[in-house]
């Protein structure tokens, strides 16, 4: 069960006028991490952890470097909605494919909505609800957020099962898509960069898997973010 809210009184940055007030963080509350997964078309950037202030700057950094970025191994349990809806965006115009490997809720399940192409393992999570308040409840404003975000979603092509499930389901409980909500998104369930991790393990685009590191004050690597 997510617990704690975070503040992300916005506009939305693809110019909608959508104004998102809160959304509900997952229990772990730790650090989201960024990893890099090498391949001959383009690299997979696995994104896992809680999704917080800044990481949508950490994560266009990643997809402006030189190699490109075709999908996202997402396993999280939320965040920012803010941050969340950047990202989802983002991604959604460079088309990439978005895969869940274990749990993606809140925040996360927006990027995964988004996408043009979804991917699932077998026993994966995809957990929505709607907007909620300081005290974890919904008010007026509330309520005229989760409406913003529910046309945004129709607006994106998103079924109106999912966009249903989310209206639905109070800001302190999760509701996780179905069978019905998976099909209508045309969900496929296996993971689509098992081939190009192979391929990169055994060298076959002469690079090597590699976890990304980031370069911390006085010359240390610190991997992740």
């Amino acid at each position: 069960m997510p617990r704690g809210l975070r503040t992300a009184r916005t506009r939305h940055p693809t110019g909608c006028g959508v104004a998102i007030t809160l959304m509900l963080m997952s229990t772990s509350c730790l650090a989201m991490e960024f990893s890099r997964i090498i391949g001959c078309r383009g690299d997979v950037l696995k994104l896992s952890g809680d999704i917080a202030d800044g990481d949508f700057v950490k994560f266009r950094a990643r997809v402006g470097s030189e190699r490109r970025i075709i999908g996202l191994d997402l396993n999280s349990g939320g965040g920012s909605l803010h941050e969340g809806l950047r990202i989802a965006m983002l991604a959604q115009r460079r088309q990439m494919a978005t895969y869940v490997s274990g749990e993606c809720d809140s925040a996360c399940a927006f990027i995964f909505l988004a996408s043009r192409k979804r991917y699932a393992a077998p026993d994966a999570k995809i957990g929505v609800h709607s907007v909620g308040n300081m005290q974890g409840n919904e008010d007026s404003g509330t309520l005229r957020d989760t409406i913003r975000l529910a046309r945004l979603s129709a607006k994106l092509g998103i079924p109106t099962s999912a966009i249903g499930k989310m209206v639905t389901t109070p800001p302190g409980k999760i509701a996780y898509l179905g069978k019905e909500e998976l099909a209508a998104l045309k969900v496929a369930i296996r993971n689509p960069f098992d081939r190009m991790a192979h391929s990169a393990n055994t060298a076959a685009c002469g690079v090597a898997v590699s976890k990304e590191e980031n370069v911390a004050p006085g010359g240390n690597t610190a991997k992740g973010s």
